[in-house]
């Protein structure tokens, strides 16, 4: 998928400072860190109702329902202090998990977690994921727990919130739109990219440094992503990674496993990339360009020149990408692709493989 080619802002504050991203990816916290011992078999629970339109749309209600949940996490590093926001998505046994981005953590020598009730907890790190930008906190406390929701089922446009601490404020609260959903990002300056997700929600809600990691939620305050950057020339930009990803990987990290990351093996060309490049382009979805031996697409039989038009019967266009549908698989899973070739359609089927390091 193409990345969108902005100039991004992963949404940490250090101290009273926003810090634009360069270089290399941001590490994943060092090993001196205090981390959490051993996985668990707790469950993120998710609502089986698709992300609420309530007609009347209270950001109030919003955040008397999830503030409780949301927290400033607060991170000694060498530079001094840096500050985010996270949010409790499960709890049992007088031990909470909550979720916030890996970059806010990334280099943390001691963690901290600010609840808006005014109890403190110290942090212990339960694992990171800095492909995915997420990571989850072990607190011994019982603290009351989101609802997450189904983010496959976002329409543009729904009314959303935003809570967090930005700049350092904790608890402020915005309201605003899903703008689009299957955006693909990069932060970075310049040619280099320091992280790139390949699927993330588009809101106008306003989230700013300091908002990293806290929720993004629907009306009745259930989460349906994880606020992670802005664009930072621009009004009213900001990104999340939808709530199912970020579930996904938080449920492997609480189990104390390594996070997958599916991976399909195509390099290729959206639609308007093939136009505006004189590119022959029948159909609609993607063209590929080339296929990496061994994977889950070479076993499908995919060529290069084949145009993929469906993923598991959904059609990739009004604002569906092959990224976008990929990214809620995991690593082991089966998918149907319908691919056109020449005049002739075909229904192929592999399993995703794990993303290859450097991928």
């Amino acid at each position: 998928m193409r990345a969108l080619p902005l100039l991004l802002l992963l949404l940490l504050a250090l101290g009273s400072a926003c810090t634009s991203i360069s270089g290399q990816a941001r590490p994943s916290p060092t090993a001196g860190q205090r981390t959490a011992p051993s996985g668990t078999s707790v469950t993120i629970p998710t609502t089986t109702q698709p992300p609420s339109t309530a007609a009347s749309f209270s950001p109030e209600r919003v955040a008397a329902v999830l503030g409780p949940s949301v927290g400033m996490v607060i991170v000694s590093v060498k530079a001094g202090t840096a500050l985010g926001s996270g949010f409790v998505v499960a709890s049992t046994g007088g031990t909470s998990f909550m979720i916030t981005n890996n970059h806010v953590v990334a280099g943390a020598q001691a963690i901290n977690v600010l609840m808006l009730d005014g109890r403190h907890f110290e942090a212990f790190l339960q694992g990171t994921d800095p492909v995915g930008d997420i990571a989850v906190l072990k607190l011994a406390a019982s603290l009351p727990a989101a609802t997450v929701a189904d983010s496959t089922k976002l329409r543009v446009g729904q009314q959303v919130v935003a809570i967090g601490s930005p700049l350092g404020n904790q608890g402020s609260v915005t309201a605003g739109i899903i703008s689009a959903v299957h955006r693909t990002i990069s932060a970075g300056t310049g040619s280099t990219s320091s992280e790139t997700l390949p699927d993330v929600i588009q809101t106008d809600a306003a989230i700013n440094p300091g908002n990293s990691g806290g929720p993004l939620a629907d009306a009745e305050g259930n989460v349906i992503g994880v606020n992670t950057a802005a664009e930072k020339s621009a009004s009213n930009i900001g990104f999340a990674i939808p709530s199912l990803i970020a579930r996904r990987i938080a449920q492997d990290l609480i189990q104390g496993k390594k996070a997958g990351h599916p991976f399909l093996g195509v390099s290729y060309a959206t639609e308007d990339q093939a136009i505006a490049g004189g590119v022959a382009f029948n159909g609609y979805g993607v063209i590929v360009k080339t296929v990496e031996s061994g994977s889950g697409a070479d076993r499908a039989g995919i060529k290069p020149g084949d145009v993929i038009e469906k993923i598991d019967g959904i059609d990739l266009n009004n604002g569906e990408t092959l990224g976008g549908l990929i990214q809620f698989h995991a690593p082991g899973d089966r998918i149907r692709i319908t691919v056109l070739r020449g005049s002739r359609t075909e229904d192929l089927e592999t399993t995703l493989s794990d993303r290859p390091a450097g991928q």
